[in-house]
C-alpha cells in the first residue's frame, strides 16, 4: 500500500503526549501548564531537575519554541536553556545551544546581563556558563572563524580571516558580574547522562569552570563542528548547498 508524502507528514505531526501515570494527589514539581511549548523562565534549580531527570527530559521534548511566550529571544534566555541541557547532560542539546548563541552575532558574551538569580545553586551554575562560551568561541576565533564572518566564503576570504592580526580579532570576555557570584557552601554533585556521579574534586576529568564554584561535573564538550564553508565548486553546486545551509 502506498502513502503520499503529505499523509506521512500529517501522521507524524499528530503525535499526542501520553497520559500521566501519576496519581491526582501526587505533588508535581513542575509549574503549570504542563506540558507546554515555551521555555520556562527561570527553570527549576539543578537539584530539582536531577531528582526528576527523566521527567524533565520529557518536558524539553514537548517544547516547540525557545524563548518564553510572546517574548523575543535574548542572550539570557539562551543561557538558561544551555543551563537546562548541561544539568541533564544532553550533549547534543547543549552543543546546539552553544552553536546557536555563536550565530547570534550581536550577542557579545561580555554583555550578558546579570540574572541576579535568587536560587544560589542555579545562580552559581549560570555564572560558569559565560566562561564556556568564551572558551568555545575564542578557540574558533584563533583559527580565523570569527563570529562576524559569512557562512559561505571563498578560499581567499577564508585565508584573509585566518591571517587577520590578533589585535584585530574581537575575542570574547566574561561579563563582570560572574566574579561576584560566591562558590556554593556545599558541593553540588552533577549526574552524567548514564547516571555516574563525580565525587572527587581532584579528578582530572572534573571541569575547572565549575569546580571553581564548588560544582563537580565532567568537562562538557563545548567545541562544535559548525564553521564557515569554503567552496570552489561550480555555481550550481554552490546554490544547492547555500539553500541547504539556510534551512538548517
Amino acid at each position: 500500500m502506498k502513502f503520499s508524502l503529505q499523509w506521512l507528514i500529517f501522521c507524524c505531526s499528530k503525535r499526542t503526549p501520553k497520559p500521566s501515570l501519576k496519581d491526582d494527589d501526587e505533588e508535581d514539581p513542575w509549574p503549570e501548564p504542563r506540558p507546554h511549548g515555551y521555555q520556562l523562565y527561570p527553570p527549576p534549580p539543578p537539584q530539582t531537575i536531577l531528582s526528576n531527570r527523566s521527567d524533565y527530559i520529557s518536558q524539553l521534548r514537548f517544547r516547540k519554541y525557545w524563548p518564553p511566550e510572546n517574548t523575543p529571544d535574548t542572550p539570557l534566555f539562551c543561557l538558561y536553556r544551555l543551563y537546562e541541557y548541561l544539568v541533564i547532560d544532553d550533549v547534543t542539546g547543549y552543543r546546539n545551544t552553544i552553536e546557536y548563541f555563536c550565530k547570534q552575532r550581536t550577542w557579545a558574551v561580555r554583555h550578558i546581563p546579570d540574572p541576579k538569580d535568587e536560587d544560589p545553586a542555579r545562580y552559581a551554575f549560570i555564572a560558569c556558563l559565560p566562561a564556556l562560551l568564551k572558551a568555545a568561541f575564542n578557540a574558533r576565533i584563533k583559527m580565523g572563524l570569527v563570529r562576524e564572518c559569512p557562512a559561505i566564503m571563498s578560499p581567499e576570504e577564508a585565508e584573509a580571516y585566518r591571517n587577520m592580526p590578533e589585535d584585530e580579532k574581537t575575542n570574547e570576555e566574561e561579563p563582570d558580574w560572574v566574579k561576584n557570584v560566591k562558590p556554593l557552601e556545599q558541593t553540588l554533585y552533577m549526574v552524567s547522562h548514564d547516571g555516574a556521579v563525580m565525587r572527587r574534586s581532584d579528578d582530572p576529568r572534573a571541569s575547572e569552570y565549575f569546580k571553581r564554584i564548588n560544582i563537580l561535573m565532567w568537562g562538557p564538550h563545548i567545541h562544535f563542528t559548525w564553521s564557515s564553508m569554503v567552496f570552489t565548486a561550480p555555481p550550481t553546486v554552490l546554490m544547492v548547498i547555500s539553500c541547504r545551509w539556510l534551512l538548517m
